[in-house]
């Protein structure tokens, strides 16, 4: 703040006498003794200038290295091939199972199946195993919102891969819909893709991240369209 502390100002035609108590960018808060004022800086005696531009940056942004930078960009670009009629077969079949898996409240079928469904997907496309974990309710985040799923690494072990993917809602456990699950299991598996296939260190939510996993979801969910009996 300026080392100034008393100035005055003209308001309603009578000359004001009061404390700089805060400099905002286009105006100086006030303060006398029973009104606290906003104050154009032209106003002010004696002259003020407005504080100058905060340096710091926004606590969405970082200072990225230049290994977190490639990734980025290659994630912003890749692409991924698509699955075949024939390869989709038996995934189709492994969907609907699940799918009425989540709607009888299975969970042993909901486990077995996913853990299946990641793993044809992984042979396809030469990838290491990637156990799955299901069961339990969504935990909350700070904001309200939920965590569906997360990928984990823990350790350069090849059956250190996992994610886990919560079969029920966090407020009232419901299971939830089937192409929700699906999603989120496609979603997670989309970091496991990005860190083998394309050997990444980092994984990033691109719009690339996003254009590769809908490629793969929008194949899978196909046997969730229709009405599973």
């Amino acid at each position: 703040m300026s080392d100034v502390k008393r100035v005055k100002f003209q308001y309603k035609g009578k000359e004001i006498v009061g404390t700089v108590k805060r400099l905002n960018k286009k105006t100086v808060t006030v303060e006398t003794k029973t009104h606290t004022f906003r104050v154009p800086y032209p106003l002010i005696t004696p002259k003020m200038k407005p504080p100058k531009p905060s340096q710091k940056k926004p606590s969405n942004q970082r200072d990225w290295t230049a290994s977190q930078t490639k990734d980025y960009q290659k994630s912003v670009t890749a692409t991924i091939e698509s699955l075949t009629r024939e390869k989709l077969s038996s995934l189709h079949v492994a969907i609907r199972l699940l799918g009425e898996a989540l709607k009888e409240g299975n969970e042993d079928a909901i486990h077995e199946i996913s853990n299946e469904t990641i793993a044809e997907l992984n042979l396809i496309y030469n990838l290491p195993p990637l156990k799955v974990h299901t069961g339990g309710k969504r935990r909350m985040t700070r904001s309200g919102g939920q965590y569906y799923g997360v990928y984990r690494t823990n350790g350069k072990q090849k059956k250190k891969y996992s994610t886990s993917v919560y079969s029920r809602t966090a407020k009232n456990q419901k299971y939830v819909a089937p192409k929700t699950f699906l999603r989120t299991l496609i979603h997670e598996w989309g970091h496991h893709y990005d860190k083998h296939k394309l050997g990444l260190k980092n994984t990033y939510h691109t719009k690339g991240f996003y254009e590769r996993i809908k490629t793969i979801y929008d194949q899978l969910k196909e046997p969730l369209e229709s009405k599973i009996r």
